[in-house]
């Protein structure tokens, strides 16, 4: 497309059919309406269509389509690559879509593609009532769901693919379908950890667990102490309850200290929680405890002061098969000290619920205990930003020779397609025959396969 169509009446033709506002470059909210969580992305579309319909959804889609311009979707916008935005195309904008409807009967959700974290869990414990989440309050749901889902629940409610129980779909064609266990459960199967590779999710339904409150916080410990600790922990986690999952890593505390953390999050009584995470007390010496019980509505509001949006961030991750000492080594030596006072090394917790879904049973494929790494490298603005990119790249090519082959593909970059091909691993054929049935003309630009790597990314 060229760069006089992005100023083209054309659009206008666009804008009468939406519900929704369509936002051109030339327009005053233009650059806040682009803006996503972060604000290192600068992509530049020709026009973002934020919908506020399904109606709007399809309109977008058909109007796009017959102009043959590039589409990509946007959910929330908690997103690390830009992969929701298209440079020179039309952006299906969904953020404003967050309705939650709660049947507490049948323990479900059904909630709009744009909801975040916040909006369906501050629905559902009204009735007492959560689901599998992410960490951050403010990741939309679609997204998270679409690519897998690592949260703090993970070990006793499976990641937040495993409780999609359907979704609606807009195709590329502009037809609305439901993926369910009845209809089209292939494509739910596709849905559930595979991406947005086949069309627009504008709708899902999820299983909800009875849950209010659980054990929560941060244990922190003396850097010289971490190579014991990991490696206590590393022991502990091989026998850990599935109410227990427990995130790890490195942070920079107020005083300027880079701190080991672990952060436990149990979600059977509380009695039994203290006894669960009492021999973490034993690993070292605990500098600061704050576990406390705390409802779960709170506990993933509790990192959103460290995650401000529009500050600059990118990021790599490896899957580990647990701690081994050259691990830790690398993560201490080549890690250690962090870039930023922003940046973090953040490592999530796979076991439980999630290992026991069987590979074959959603694309979601590395169904084994695991240890997912992320290297958080942060900056302000006007921070020179390659020695932060370089940071995360070294230490994860560090990691690399002990980790698993693929990788998490929500939080993969464009330079890492072949990573993308070995994370599906033995579901992968299964996922090109989708995408082939769904969307043959690759309008949704996948993450699967030689097709174009800034895919659909909710």
């Amino acid at each position: 497309m060229t760069t006089t169509y992005r100023h083209s009446a054309a659009f206008n033709d666009l804008a009468t059919l939406l519900t929704g506002q369509l936002f051109l470059p030339q327009d005053a909210d233009y650059e806040q309406v682009r803006q996503l969580f972060n604000g290192r992305v600068k992509t530049q579309p020709a026009a973002i269509a934020r919908c506020l319909t399904v109606q709007d959804v399809i309109h977008t889609i058909r109007w796009t389509r017959s102009h043959n311009l590039p589409l990509s979707v946007r959910g929330a916008g908690h997103e690390i690559f830009g992969r929701s935005l298209i440079e020179n195309g039309v952006v299906i904008d969904l953020s404003q879509m967050r309705a939650v409807t709660v049947d507490p009967d049948t323990r479900t959700a059904q909630i709009q593609a744009g909801a975040t974290a916040s909006d369906l869990i501050e629905a559902a414990q009204q009735y007492g009532l959560a689901t599998a989440t992410g960490t951050i309050s403010s990741v939309g749901m679609t997204g998270l769901t679409l690519g897998g889902g690592y949260g703090p629940l993970n070990g006793a409610y499976g990641l937040a693919a495993d409780n999609l129980l359907s979704a609606q779909v807009v195709t590329a064609d502009g037809q609305l379908i439901t993926a369910n266990a009845e209809e089209n459960a292939d494509l739910l199967w596709g849905l559930r950890g595979g991406g947005g590779n086949f069309g627009v999710v504008v709708s899902l339904e999820f299983r909800l667990h009875p849950l209010t409150t659980v054990l929560s916080g941060l244990l922190l410990y003396p850097l010289e102490q971490a190579r014991t600790v990991l490696h206590r922990f590393n022991e502990f986690i091989a026998t850990a309850p599935d109410e227990l999952t427990i995130r790890s890593g490195f942070l920079q505390i107020p005083d300027g200290q880079t701190v080991l953390f672990l952060s436990p999050t149990y979600c059977g009584s509380l009695e039994m929680g203290e006894q669960a995470i009492a021999p973490l007390r034993t690993f070292g010496t605990v500098l600061v405890d704050q576990m406390q019980s705390v409802s779960y509505h709170e506990l993933i509001h509790s990192n959103d002061a460290f995650t401000p949006k529009g500050r600059h961030g990118y990021l790599q991750t490896q899957s580990l098969d647990g701690f081994q000492t050259e691990t830790i080594e690398a993560l201490i030596e080549q890690g250690l000290p962090l870039p930023s006072p922003f940046s973090a090394i953040n490592i999530h917790h796979f076991h439980g619920a999630a290992s026991r879904v069987g590979v074959s049973e959603t694309a979601f494929a590395l169904r084994q205990d695991h240890l997912m790494v992320e290297l958080i490298a942060a900056w302000e603005p006007q921070d020179d930003e390659q020695r932060y990119i370089q940071w995360a790249q070294n230490l994860s090519q560090a990691l690399a020779p002990y980790a698993f082959k693929g990788g998490y593909i929500n939080l993969l970059d464009e330079q890492e397609q072949e990573r993308v091909r070995l994370a599906f691993g033995s579901n992968y054929e299964r996922l090109l025959d989708l995408k082939q049935k769904y969307d043959p003309d690759d309008v949704f630009r996948s993450t699967i396969g030689h097709l174009a790597p800034h895919s659909l990314t909710q």
